[in-house]
């Protein structure tokens, strides 16, 4: 079977939520989703999620109430800080607005700059065991059509550099992105057992286990 990622709230509960939201919001101009402050690199920001006549922003300010980051893709449910990259310093990442499986997006603190940058797309990332690697899933039809990266973070940017695709009738994909999307090898196989698509035999698959043991094969 598929490896089921953990979520950090199920899609039909971030709906909720953003919808319960959203409604109680609708007769304020501005109105905070969620608010929440960290103290990074020996300041403190403050991160916040609202919602106005224009729709959703989400903006970091500084203690003087200086904004320092504003997110410009807007249709963001929740965020959390976190210390993605291991490097001693809290991260944000953005829940956004997505089916099945979740989307999010990755804020990054760079304590060079000392500033925060959008890293990019890692959604229900995993990190690959002693590697600077990770892998990412995102699922649009409940197991039919899913999609994961391979990627490692520099400056402060998510760098894709594999990539396999799954959909009914059409099996797996693998991929090498490196400028270009090369394709290295395709499986005609079936994943989801209760597919009516009948092309190509059924397959357990392990995301996770691929990726743990073949990722070095997308780095060459």
């Amino acid at each position: 079977m598929l490896l089921s990622l953990p979520l950090n709230y199920s899609y039909q509960q971030l709906c909720a939520k953003t919808e319960e939201s959203l409604n109680s919001a609708v007769l304020k101009k501005d109105s905070v989703l969620q608010r929440g402050t960290e103290i990074i690199d020996g300041n403190k920001y403050t991160a916040v999620n609202i919602i106005d006549n224009w729709g959703v922003k989400f903006y970091i300010k500084d203690e003087s109430g200086k904004i320092v980051y504003t997110y410009k893709d807007g249709g963001v449910v929740s965020f959390k800080f976190l210390d993605f990259n291991s490097d001693g310093y809290k991260d944000i990442v953005l829940e956004l607005i997505a089916v099945d499986s979740g989307q999010q997006d990755l804020i990054i603190y760079d304590p060079k700059s000392k500033r925060f940058k959008l890293a990019g797309n890692c959604s229900n990332a995993r990190e690959i065991p002693r590697t600077k690697y990770y892998y990412s899933y995102e699922d649009c039809c409940m197991g039919r059509n899913w999609s994961s990266n391979l990627f490692y973070i520099a400056d402060s940017k998510i760098i894709n550099i594999g990539h396999i695709k799954y959909r009914d009738g059409y099996g797996l994909s693998f991929f090498k992105l490196n400028g270009k999307k090369i394709l290295l090898k395709k499986w005609n196989v079936r994943i989801n057992g209760d597919t009516p698509v009948t092309t190509g035999p059924h397959i357990d698959f392990d995301l996770g286990r691929y990726w743990t043991k073949h990722w070095s094969s997308f780095t060459k």
